[in-house]
């Protein structure tokens, strides 16, 4: 991977056609809303929004309310077996028209930025509310029970015993769908939305360059999975306890 994104540094410094390519594609000094800064405003956006629609169904997919239970089964279950680029369009060129019409406000008053975030973090949801369920089974039940004998209600023993031991259980799990949902950021540009591959995708229209605006959009993305990927690495073996994601 280092000898990839070497061959694409020299490929661009000494290469106007790539030059070019990547100062279209990778703006300097970068704008707020165009490029990088879009797809990282999506990735981050759409992962907080998903990380607690995902809490909220993986409880629910636990819940002693037979109903609870089985609307978090049913959306989860519908979600996995939907593409993602049908789900995309779907709210974004249904539910969002109807959610404006519902408020009584004009369809372009929803950006499509916001409506593909929207779409984004309800499908992750999905399998996000999944690993918290894996992860919040994973703790053994004798740390509940010790939480009961002290007299703490559900609620705090979920909150205060169950999660946090969870977490750590949990990170790879949600690293990956991080990682996961920043790459599928890609698939907005049909949406005509302006972050990375859509830049991309206007500038090999225009000049016809696919191999240079293309490689260079590869490479932009393995960038940023390697700085995730060590990130996320680093941050796990900062809160691991010694011994105990061995042993879970």
């Amino acid at each position: 991977m280092l000898g990839i994104i070497a061959a694409s540094v020299l490929a661009i410094v000494f290469s106007p056609e790539y030059q070019q390519a990547f100062k279209r594609i990778f703006p300097v000094p970068l704008s707020l809303t165009e490029g990088l800064a879009l797809t990282i405003y999506l990735t981050v956006g759409s992962f907080i929004v998903a990380i607690a629609l995902g809490l909220m169904l993986g409880l629910a997919r636990m819940s002693r309310n037979t109903f609870m239970r089985n609307a978090a089964a049913l959306y989860i279950e519908f979600i996995r077996g939907v593409p993602m680029i049908v789900f995309i369009f779907t709210v974004a060129l249904v539910l969002a028209p109807d959610f404006a019409d519902l408020i009584n406000q004009p369809s372009r008053a929803l950006p499509n930025a916001i409506r593909v975030a929207a779409a984004l973090a309800l499908f992750y949801a999905a399998f996000i509310a999944e690993v918290f369920r894996a992860g919040i089974q994973s703790v053994p039940r004798t740390q509940s029970e010790a939480g009961r004998s002290m007299g703490l209600s559900e609620r705090d023993i979920t909150r205060k015993i169950v999660l946090p031991q969870a977490v750590r259980n949990m990170l790879p799990a949600l690293g990956n769908d991080l990682i996961s949902l920043m790459k599928d950021t890609s698939l907005v540009s049909v949406m005509a939305v302006r972050e990375l591959t859509q830049l991309a995708r206007l500038y090999s229209g225009s000049t016809f360059r696919f191999r240079e605006s293309f490689f260079i959009l590869m490479v932009i993305y393995v960038v940023l999975t390697l700085i995730l990927s060590l990130l996320l690495r680093w941050y796990e073996k900062r809160i691991a306890i010694p011994g105990y994601l061995g042993r879970s």
